[in-house]
């Protein structure tokens, strides 16, 4: 059977062709109109011959002296050097023909620094003169892009031009005699050529900085200076730089040739590390890439104050550096599977083929014409061309692979919660009935400690082929409807699959013989494993509840379930009503804001000056003895909604820091994490963004950590405080004293205060005992460099005996009960107006 056609790719490869085609025949027609010399011609003699001289002349002086000393030749075999050099060129003219003869002489070297023409008459006296160059004042632009010089031969008639050729760098000049209607048809090929090299040039470079100021990506800036330093430097080698720039300039830009010649290069090694990225990784081959540019705008820069015959072959000495550089970075990008790379390295050909031709041109390998003096500027638009596709295919890549990351794990590749949750809204809404299984290896987290994370995303894998397998025996439903996948990754090690089939139907027959097909020994990571798995299933008529939170009963079925055996659990086997409804009242006070903070000041113990103040919540309508803070926070750490409290608290604590301005500058607002915050995915970033959207510094932020998170997930902790030290929050050690203190904890994480449990504070001026632990304590504190908080100060003789063993910073009902905003700022009015008082 013969695959189907997409219509929209046909057509995009008609148009793609009707493109080639008008290319082509531009092309053909531009290169078309540009003859050969008429020297070859019948009816048209031509003798050419030439001198170099060692030192400059004047013309009387080379008529007078050297006239007869010139060598038969034409401009090819005048030697070419790097330097300052004089010569002259002599051609000798015979119109044989019976009619006059207009004739153009055309000098193709823009970069000349001053081209002398003498026209001599049969008698060998001077007819005319003109002085052409760049270091002319007083030319036309038409002079200046196109050296030229027009003259009329009569029939039968001898003149000779004298061409003497002043310059710095290569000295090389072709020189080509035309009628005056050819010249004419080749200036306007010329200038049709060149403005649709110009005009392509431009509006790729517009466009692409465009793409630049949309999506922030340097390498758009790179390949936009790319651009313009091609089409400069042509500009400068064929001439057309003086319809670009003010002629002052354009002839600045010819003395500084060998700068943009830099500057292609170094905009070429930065694009070659930018487009492959590897300053992401910034190892060895970006630090070697960076020394190199370093070397090339070093020379760069000396190249302004060097003459051109100095610098010129300096610059060539670093192009054999800088291709192996480039054709090694690339080398190593092909091996390791850098798929779309491909147009980038097909660029380098024309360029590198483009850029041989002057030089064997130069040195006579390659003879003169119109397609070679312009094969860089083809070869540039090739390559420009195919960039500029390298470019657009790294853009599809980073969509597809945006793409695929938006609804895949990172780690495993696995099918996301977030995809799962949209197909199952999609089914809702489709009023179509499904069952959630939940299938979960027990005992995961503790063997992912084990193993690592890459590990036990393979071990993922393994579970959610098997499960893929027997998808058809399930009745499973597509999640994403781009591709073929039935599972999906929660976390902590659930996957899960929607079926169409009655929860009865898959309790009771399918999900048992699934667990009999389950692999009953796994290796991984040269571990041999004996799971036992533990399967939760939800109906979706079962509760007229947000399925969110049916997801999350389940996962509390599976953390109730005993591990050892497989086990399959339906939701209502586990269900508590009453914490489910407590959970689902919580998540809307969350979302009313009918949660609020009270703050409960911490004064300097030195100056009894407010210093800050700790956070602390509340949810007024749900609380009570019964139902405690305590209670509220054991109950969103059990049903999965700590992370989205914490959040919540974090911006609500921001969001007052904010609005209170100078009433609370100065102070800081200490927030308790609870241990599973640890995990809050991206959660330096997202502390960044809460901090950003209010305008707070992250030093008016403390952070209080209670012991017990430090054995939760010790490394994952130790990498979190580093990242929020970079970001500038402190972390404080809570309750210290009270759980599995130990000096190491102190040692190992980065903590900037710690805070003695009020358990040892309150207790202070009676037990001796607890004396010398808080004096120890703080003594310990500040030798590590720690800040120490006393909580729980609740008398004067307290208070002085911290002062005493100098704790910097105290919190208790001495001072105040924790309050309402509105209450905390009165107190706090109350307090500057009796330091005031003081004062006075």
């Amino acid at each position: 059977m013969l695959p189907r056609l997409d219509l929209f790719n046909v057509l995009a490869a008609c148009l793609l062709a009707t493109l080639v085609l008008i290319a082509g025949v531009l092309a053909a027609n531009i290169t078309q109109s540009s003859p050969h010399s008429l020297g070859d011609e019948p009816g048209l003699t031509v003798e050419p011959s030439y001198i170099v001289l060692p030192q400059a002349v004047t013309f009387s002086a080379l008529h007078e002296k050297h006239f007869d000393d010139f060598t038969a030749g034409s401009w090819r075999q005048v030697p070419w050097q790097f330097g300052t050099q004089q010569y002259w060129l002599r051609l000798t003219i015979t119109n044989n023909q019976a009619e006059p003869r207009s004739l153009v002489a055309r000098f193709d070297n823009p970069m000349v620094d001053n081209l002398l023409v003498y026209h001599l008459d049969e008698a060998s006296q001077v007819q005319h003169s003109v002085q052409l160059g760049d270091h002319r004042r007083d030319l036309s632009q038409l002079e200046y892009a196109l050296p030229h010089y027009a003259f009329t031969l009569q029939a039968q008639q001898q003149h000779t031009l004298v061409i003497g050729i002043h310059t710095t760098g290569i000295s090389k000049t072709p020189v080509n005699l035309y009628s005056e209607q050819t010249f004419f048809e080749l200036s306007r090929s010329t200038f049709s050529l060149w403005s649709v090299y110009v005009g392509v040039l431009l509006m790729t470079a517009l466009y692409n900085l465009i793409l630049y100021f949309s999506i922030r990506d340097r390498v758009y800036l790179l390949y936009v200076g790319y651009i313009l330093a091609v089409m400069t430097l042509l500009g400068i080698v064929l001439g057309y730089g003086f319809y670009l720039w003010p002629t002052s300039w354009q002839q600045w830009f010819h003395h500084q040739v060998i700068l943009f010649n830099y500057a292609i290069a170094i905009t070429t090694l930065g694009f070659c590390v930018m487009f492959l990225r590897y300053h992401k990784d910034r190892g060895k081959p970006y630090r070697v890439a960076l020394g190199y540019l370093q070397l090339l705008l070093l020379l760069c820069v000396l190249s302004l104050f060097l003459p051109e015959f100095y610098s010129a072959p300096i610059f060539f000495m670093t192009m054999p550096g800088l291709y192996i550089i480039c054709f090694w970075l690339i080398f190593k990008k092909l091996i390791s599977g850098f798929r779309w790379a491909k147009y980038y390295v097909l660029s380098w050909f024309p360029l590198l083929c483009a850029a041989a031709i002057q030089p064997l041109e130069l040195t006579g390998v390659i003879e003169y014409s119109y397609l070679t003096r312009h094969a860089f500027l083809f070869g540039s638009l090739i390559e420009i061309t195919l960039m500029a596709l390298a470019l657009a295919d790294r853009v599809r890549y980073q969509r597809k692979k945006s793409l695929y990351y938006a609804i895949h794990n990172s780690h495993s590749g696995l099918l996301t919660y977030t995809t799962l949750m949209r197909r199952i809204a999609q089914l809702q809404n489709q009023r179509r009935s499904f069952t959630l299984c939940i299938v979960h290896m027990a005992n995961f987290q503790n063997l992912q400690k084990t193993i690592g994370i890459e590990s036990s995303s393979q071990l993922l894998k393994s579970i959610a082929a098997t499960l893929s397998e027997h998808a058809k025996a399930l009745c499973c439903y597509r999640i994403h409807p781009s591709s073929k996948e039935t599972v999906a990754e929660l976390n902590n090690g659930c996957l899960a699959v929607l079926s169409a089939e009655p929860t009865a139907t898959l309790e009771h027959q399918r999900l048992p013989l699934l667990l009999s097909q389950l692999q009953a020994e796994l290796s991984v990571a040269d571990l041999r494993l004996k799971p036992s798995y533990i399967l939760a299933t939800v109906a979706a008529e079962q509760s007229s509840q947000p399925f969110k939170q049916l997801i999350e009963q389940a996962c509390q079925c599976i953390q109730k379930a005993p591990a050892g055996r497989h086990r399959i659990f339906s939701v209502d086997d586990n269900n508590d009503v009453s914490q489910l409804q407590r959970a689902t009242a919580l998540q809307q006070a969350m979302h009313n804001n009918e949660l609020c903070l009270y703050y409960q000041p911490q004064l300097n113990l030195q100056t009894l000056q407010v210093c800050g103040a700790e956070a602390l919540l509340r949810w007024p309508q749900q609380q009570s003895r019964d139902f405690t803070v305590e209670d509220i926070i054991h109950l969103a750490e059990q049903t999965g909604l700590i992370n989205q409290l914490t959040l919540w608290i974090l911006n609500c604590a921001c969001r007052d820091i904010a609005a209170q301005g100078v009433l609370w500058q100065g102070q800081h607002i200490s927030v308790n994490l609870s241990a599973r915050d640890i995990h809050i995915a991206d959660f330096t970033h997202k502390l960044a963004d809460i901090l950003n959207e209010h305008g707070v510094a992250p030093t008016q932020l403390k952070l209080e950590l209670t012991e017990s998170a430090l054995v939760d997930d010790p490394e994952a902790l130790k990498a979190l405080i580093a990242r929020l030290a970079e970001l500038g929050v402190k972390v404080v050690l809570d309750d210290y004293g009270t759980g599995y203190s130990s000096l190491e904890y102190l040692v190992k994480y980065a903590f900037a205060e710690l805070k003695i449990d009020k358990y040892f504070v309150m207790s202070l001026a009676h037990s001796q005992h607890h004396q010398a632990i808080v004096n120890t304590t703080i003594m310990m504190a500040h030798n590590l460099g720690l800040k120490v908080t006393a909580e729980g100060v609740e008398t004067q003789e307290i208070a002085h005996l911290l002062r005493h063993y100098g704790a910097d910073t105290a919190q208790g009902y001495l001072y105040a009960k924790p309050m309402n905003i509105a209450d905390y700022n009165a107190w706090l009015q109350q307090q500057k107006q009796w330091s005031n008082d003081s004062l006075a």
